[in-house]
């Protein structure tokens, strides 16, 4: 089956990886989303993944090894449908990522526990990422309003880890105008309960850069993010050493840092294919 198929019906292929656009409106509303400018317009009362995006996903090309969920929308904004997801997919043999930027209950973690572990089971991996780009209050204002704190999200990233599900944190996007001091505060209050971290530019258009941050020197080039479906073009924003730092602080911790989910889902394989 050709990719154009897949890519019609929002999913992404990316190497050995799947990523999965929902349709499905975000609440969360934070101010760096790409989601609103995206080819595809969000709706609600949408189903998480169509039938047509089960159908092929139950038909992925042999190389595929991961599926990631929630790459447009709040993946756990529906606690039910989001069970009802990762059941359909548990038995595909594949690894599976989620990420989120929700606070999850004790006893709703302990039922994805028991999926992570038929998944494990089958001999594939499911892992799962928390979301904390800012800590700060004056750019949790600027960035993410509408989203719960860090301090509830990393509650919920102790809990998922306490459960053996392997753990990592999101810094991303990196976003260029945060202190060094949210970065340093973000991995000394969750090293002891993560694999690793990765993180990766913010992508905006130039009317968001004029309104989140004015008179910031980019070079006005778009470019297609080659994890978002074809068609999706923006200026990638980076500000001059503040990945490397990022990266510095991460190895100082101890921990490993991570292009992407998909590094961390191999490194975890690796770890588990020579425990």
């Amino acid at each position: 089956m050709k990719n154009f198929e897949f890519e019609k019906h929002g999913l992404k292929i990316d190497k050995e990886r799947v990523l999965t656009y929902s349709k499905l409106i975000c609440p969360l509303n934070c101010t760096y989303c790409f989601v609103d400018e995206m080819t595809r317009e969000q709706e609600k009362g949408v189903s998480y993944l169509s039938p047509e995006q089960i159908n092929l996903l139950q038909n992925l090309p042999e190389h595929i090894k991961l599926i990631m969920l929630g790459c447009d929308t709040e993946f756990f904004q529906n606690k039910k449908n989001a069970l009802d997801v990762l059941n359909k997919l548990k038995s595909l043999k594949k690894d599976i990522s989620v990420i989120t930027k929700l606070p999850l209950s004790e006893t709703y973690i302990k039922e994805i526990a028991i999926i992570a572990k038929q998944i494990e089971d089958n001999g594939n991996i499911f892992s799962l990422s928390v979301s904390i780009p800012c800590f700060a209050e004056d750019s949790l204002a600027k960035y993410e309003p509408g989203v719960p704190s860090p301090e509830k999200r990393i509650q919920t990233l102790k809990s998922v880890f306490n459960t053996g599900i392997p753990v990592m944190v999101a810094i991303r996007p990196l976003l260029p105008d945060i202190k060094d001091s949210d970065l340093e505060k973000i991995i000394d209050l969750t090293k002891e309960f993560v694999v690793g971290y990765y993180s990766g530019p913010l992508y905006l258009k130039q009317d968001k850069i004029d309104t989140l941050l004015p008179g910031f020197n980019t070079n006005k080039q778009e470019i297609q993010p080659h994890w978002m479906l074809d068609g999706n073009k923006y200026q990638e924003i980076k500000r001059d050493g503040q990945m490397e730092y990022l990266i510095s602080l991460v190895e100082k911790s101890g921990k490993q840092f991570f292009e992407g989910a998909a590094g961390g889902v191999e490194y975890i394989r690796n770890i588990k294919q020579h425990d």
